[in-house]
């Protein structure tokens, strides 16, 4: 059986049947809003560009920005495209193709627990960012609240899975409530610690952390999951804004 393939047209549509802006979104957006000097914005991993479209009508019209996204998905590509957003395709694991300090915002969500080196991806965004641009970055945290607790049962915690065939192999119970037949893919999973230590050595300083709510979570535990939005370490998901700083030259390995 092989392994799922996400950029498969047909799984992005069970994706996004329903498709709405998450609180991890319009968290990001609002504080986007906030930042009188992004004018040329960043999106990695775009889709068919659903958020830019909602950065878009949230941002005033007389406000003038450049909206740019990057995907490994052609054919969501082309959706964004034709609804006026620059693109470009783009293999993460080879870098991000634009130049030098060439956007005010790079935002970067729900991507980085997806990828085999994610200290490349924000070295590339340090790199693309002008001095003292700022990034956006959100993760499911391995570390929320229910996990904490899953841990203590000795059963499998969401967001990290170890079969690539099905996301209810070590869930115990827990199984019979998650939705979805493939895994969702995730290589790194992060606590807020962790991401938080790695914008820190990638040359970035952080400036605020805000934690989100997990919209596919069951209705009756939503209300707390909101709840633990409050602190961070403990929050469904982790929001990290920082700016670009100085990055520290890595050290030669030892022979």
């Amino acid at each position: 059986m092989p392994i799922k393939d996400y950029y498969d047209d047909k799984e992005w549509e069970l994706h996004y049947e329903q498709r709405f802006l998450f609180e991890r979104e319009q968290k990001s957006i609002d504080y986007i809003k906030k930042l009188p000097g992004a004018k040329k914005i960043l999106d990695i991993g775009c889709g068919d560009g659903y958020f830019l479209k909602g950065l878009r009508d949230a941002l005033p019209a007389r406000r003038k920005v450049e909206l740019w996204g990057v995907d490994y998905s052609k054919s969501k590509l082309r959706q964004a495209k034709k609804q006026g957003f620059s693109t470009k395709w783009c293999d993460l694991e080879q870098g991000l193709p634009f130049p030098d300090a060439t956007f005010d915002v790079v935002y970067a969500a729900e991507l980085i627990e997806h990828l085999f080196n994610p200290d490349f991806l924000l070295e590339e965004c340090h790199r693309v960012l002008k001095p003292k641009g700022t990034i956006i970055v959100s993760t499911p945290n391995l570390q929320a609240w229910y996990n904490r607790a899953l841990f203590a049962l000795g059963i499998q915690p969401i967001f990290y899975e170890v079969s690539t065939r099905s996301p209810k192999i070590g869930s115990g119970a827990l199984g019979r409530i998650k939705k979805g037949e493939a895994p969702v893919g995730h290589v790194h999973v992060f606590n807020k610690a962790g991401l938080l230590d790695m914008l820190r050595a990638e040359g970035f300083e952080i400036l605020d952390t805000l934690g989100a709510q997990f919209h596919s979570l069951p209705r009756p535990v939503q209300f707390i999951d909101r709840a633990f939005n409050i602190r961070p370490s403990m929050a469904s998901n982790i929001i990290a804004v920082a700016k670009k700083g100085e990055r520290k030259a890595t050290e030669p390995a030892v022979e």
